[in-house]
């Protein structure tokens, strides 16, 4: 199974809670760029996962336009998730040949780091709208396929 882990694009520093910050201009711009490398090198996830946090769902929903895709959210994967509980949520879907999840950092950069077999002080710095790929196999560490940055959009 692929798993591309991306972190929400750049998101306002205000709103009324956390969960509601919307993204900037610049987020928006963002979550194109990456929606645009997606679909430039037909990366096709089957399933589509993200926070229900507003910055995740305006990311994932930008990929979910460029791709034809439906966007999930999924209340396990709010800030504050935990490398098991990303693992339990996504249990359900490991028959997805590809799946796509938007979260939050340091959730996302514990996750891999607990998916490679390193410990999470040794996480990947998942900076905003930041794509991963893993490849997961059966009793075996995750292998990291790609690490894309932003900034090298």
């Amino acid at each position: 199974m692929d798993l591309l882990l991306l972190r929400h694009a750049d998101a306002l520093d205000y709103a009324a809670s956390d969960r509601e910050r919307p993204l900037s201009s610049k987020g928006l711009q963002q979550a194109a760029l990456v929606a645009e490398l997606l679909a430039t090198y037909r990366v096709r996830p089957t399933l589509l996962l993200c926070s229900p946090a507003r910055r995740t769902l305006e990311t994932a929903d930008a990929v979910a336009e460029a791709l034809a895709l439906t966007v999930t959210p999924c209340d396990w994967a709010l800030p504050g998730m935990t490398p098991e509980e990303a693992v339990e949520g996504l249990g359900s879907h490991l028959a997805a040949p590809c799946l796509l999840l938007v979260g939050h950092q340091p959730d996302l950069g514990d996750l891999a780091a607990s998916l490679l077999g390193r410990p999470s002080t040794q996480h990947l710095n998942f900076e905003k709208a930041s794509l991963a790929h893993l490849s997961l196999r059966p009793g075996q560490p995750a292998v990291l396929e790609a690490f894309i940055p932003c900034k090298l959009l």
